[in-house]
């Protein structure tokens, strides 16, 4: 199957659709194939209060293929933190807060997939400094 046809949803898609339903219809209407990040599972995990949440976030797991950043892409991903943060004038929170974006970002484009995502802003800084197939809900 051709890379073009791959996709991985963001945390952000995930928590929202959890918390209200709000992509189900586009989720299940996605003509992609979907990857899922270990770093979106490491944010989910993060934040899994409840056995249902734990459940669901183990489920990803097993029944999508993971996707993990490799050496390369945690240097890089540094790097390109460091000319964001030049940019844009990021305090160190938020620097902390991009970072695994970053990982996520870098992962997508190595495979070839598109990232969706609903967390545009952060996403679009990102992509001014690197490109990847971006698809923001």
């Amino acid at each position: 199957m051709p890379a073009a046809n791959l996709a991985i949803l963001d945390t952000s898609v995930y928590v929202d659709n959890l918390r209200s339903g709000r992509f189900k219809q586009e989720i299940l209407d996605l003509k992609f194939v979907i990857r899922c990040s270990a770093v979106v599972l490491a944010e989910l995990s993060r934040g899994a209060r409840s056995r249902p949440m734990r459940r669901f976030v183990d489920e990803l797991a097993k029944n999508l293929r993971v996707i993990a950043p490799n050496e390369r892409e945690w240097i890089q991903s540094g790097q390109i933190l460091n000319r964001i943060v030049a940019a844009k004038g990021y305090d160190i929170n938020k620097t902390r807060e991009l970072h695994f974006d970053v990982l996520i970002a870098l992962t997508a484009r190595r495979i070839g997939a598109y990232l969706i995502t609903c967390n545009v802003d952060d996403f679009t800084a990102i992509r001014e400094t690197l490109d990847f197939n971006l698809v923001c809900w």
